[in-house]
């Protein structure tokens, strides 16, 4: 198999011309690591470019104004009141921004964020190359990276016009964030039919350039919003270096029933709290939790799973991480974007009707 060939679209921005969609991850890799500017980016990622946004907005009018839609002077802060970018103005609302270029935050973070500004009508703008799950129907409105450089790129000519060097910077800096554009389509915005692990040597690929963890946790993300449209709430991060969605829910008893896919790996999970016989270290601990996940065999069943593909060897003893996690699982391999969806949502309506009952 070409590299990509199966995992890619065709129709990528900026897409060399007659290059297939695995070249075209090939040469985008190849120019990121050419790119001085990527190479400063990988200390701190998201840090770096809300830097370079805060200062292009502050020293320069032009930004300000293509970023705000204000036409007066305004005041840039960094990490005021746990915000990544705020800008201020005489008589007019906060602009807060939440820059997470690669890892969307949970909506409850965000409502921590908007209570700081309560009564202030602010306006609250969550910055990031993938769109959130969660509709924007709430006080905060998402901001794609594509949407920021068509808004900043007609400020390059000002900002060139009064600092040659902080011009070319800022083209230089666009010209990266286009990169990241295309990056996420090609692989971190998948199709139904790819699968969620990616292959081997694209991962390789990617991990030349650092970021393969960031791609990985942005495919999961796509299922967790995949499953926030039928109303599921699954939270998506990287363990072991490798993308994990997953979604529990919490019974009367305080334990905590739910589901983890990681890779091909698909997990029925119990979390037992603190307080609880089974939350500790010891050996003894690990026996309380793992005779209360026995008591639940019904909450550890793999029924067939329908069009998810062959499935492969089921651990049937019980695995365990301390303090309180509790596990079974069984492999699925190949498993794509929409058969991790449907596994969601089916699991989700078993676990919360068998804890309800």
């Amino acid at each position: 198999m070409t590299l990509g060939e199966d995992l890619v679209g065709e129709d990528t921005p900026d897409a060399e011309a007659g290059l297939g969609p695995g070249a075209q991850l090939e040469h985008l890799i190849h120019e990121l690591g050419r790119d001085p500017l990527f190479a400063m980016s990988l200390g701190s990622k998201e840090l770096f470019h809300s830097n370079l946004l805060a200062w292009f907005t502050e020293h320069h009018p032009p930004v300000a104004r293509a970023l705000t839609g204000w036409d007066v002077p305004v005041t840039v802060h960094r990490e005021k009141l746990h915000t990544d970018v705020l800008v201020t103005a005489d008589n007019r609302p906060p602009f807060v921004i939440e820059n997470k270029m690669f890892s969307l935050p949970e909506r409850h973070q965000l409502d921590r964020i908007a209570e700081k500004f309560a009564g202030q009508q602010p306006e609250l703008v969550l910055l990031s190359l993938s769109a959130p799950a969660w509709a924007a129907d709430g006080p905060w409105s998402w901001l794609s990276y594509r949407e920021l450089a068509e808004r900043l790129r007609p400020a390059v000519d000002d900002v060139s016009a009064v600092d040659t060097y902080a011009g070319a910077t800022f083209e230089r800096w666009l010209s990266l964030i286009d990169r990241m554009i295309a990056l996420n389509h090609l692989v971190a915005s998948p199709s139904d039919e790819e699968p969620l692990l990616l292959p081997t040597e694209v991962r390789e690929l990617l991990g030349s350039a650092r970021l393969d963890a960031p791609v990985q946790k942005m495919r999961c993300q796509h299922v967790a919003a995949r499953l926030g449209g039928s109303g599921i709430t699954a939270e998506a991060r990287l363990t072991n270096n490798l993308g994990l969605v997953e979604w529990f829910t919490e019974a009367a008893d305080g334990l905590f029933w739910g589901w983890q896919l990681q890779g091909e790996q698909f997990r029925l999970a119990l979390i037992v709290p603190e307080g609880h016989p089974g939350h500790g270290k010891s050996a003894a601990h690990k026996a309380a939790r793992q005779a209360e996940a026995r008591q639940h065999p019904e909450l550890f069943g793999f029924d067939p799973i329908d069009g998810a593909g062959a499935v492969g060897p089921q651990r049937l003893e019980f695995g365990d991480y301390q303090p309180c996690f509790v596990y079974r699982y069984v492999h699925i391999p190949g498993i794509t974007i929409r058969q991790a969806v449907e596994l969601g949502v089916a699991y989700t309506d078993r676990i919360s009707r068998l804890v309800s009952a």
